[in-house]
């Protein structure tokens, strides 16, 4: 009898001490919480769960070929405008969610971006940009102004932007349109919704 008692009395007290520490836990968690939430803020920054997001608007073709008609995205907000143009450009290759056109072949690679202090940005495309390009006067116009637009229209640092292929100044992508010198924003392509 006296042991099922002496039992009894025993998980009782681990019980209470087991609530105890829970309480003291809880304590020193309010206590240090800024602390520890400092501490563990850039791990969960590295793990994209606390991080900023900026809204921009991408370019993407009509079903004609004709406009460009603007989408919503959210990117990572970034330090620096050379890493949220970059952000920019790679939802720009993913292509649209919703029913327009993509304007970028998808197997498309981004593998630079520079930005010079006269607001010009260099966009270093892979060669899959013109290989993968399906041609044509209207299909060309609307890839290398959903990029520029893209850019210039979301980032006012962005003035013009200069499309290389292989880190290579191109003539064109296909042949229709001329890419020696860097091009500015074209807001009168883009249909209003």
């Amino acid at each position: 009898m006296k042991r099922k008692h002496k039992r009894k009395s025993q998980k009782k007290q681990t019980g209470k001490i087991l609530f105890l520490l829970i309480l003291i836990g809880i304590g020193l968690t309010a206590l240090f919480y800024q602390q520890i939430y400092d501490s563990i803020k850039p791990l969960f920054e590295r793990w994209s769960v606390l991080v900023e997001k900026k809204e921009v608007l991408l370019y993407f073709s009509d079903s004609e070929g004709e406009y460009l008609i603007a989408e919503k995205r959210p990117i990572l907000k970034k330090n620096e405008v050379k890493e949220e143009a970059k952000e920019t450009i790679l939802e720009l290759i993913k292509g649209p969610k919703g029913k327009l056109i993509p304007t970028l072949p998808p197997r498309t690679k981004l593998l630079t971006l520079q930005i010079n202090d006269a607001g010009v940005a260099k966009v270093n495309f892979s060669s899959a940009l013109s290989k993968d390009h399906p041609g044509g006067s209207s299909a060309e116009m609307m890839t290398v102004y959903s990029i520029v637009n893209s850019l210039a229209l979301n980032f006012p640092q962005i003035k013009r932007v200069q499309i290389l292929i292989d880190g290579k100044s191109i003539e064109t992508i296909t042949g229709h349109l001329s890419l020696k010198q860097p091009i500015s924003p074209k807001p009168d392509l883009i249909k209003r919704q």
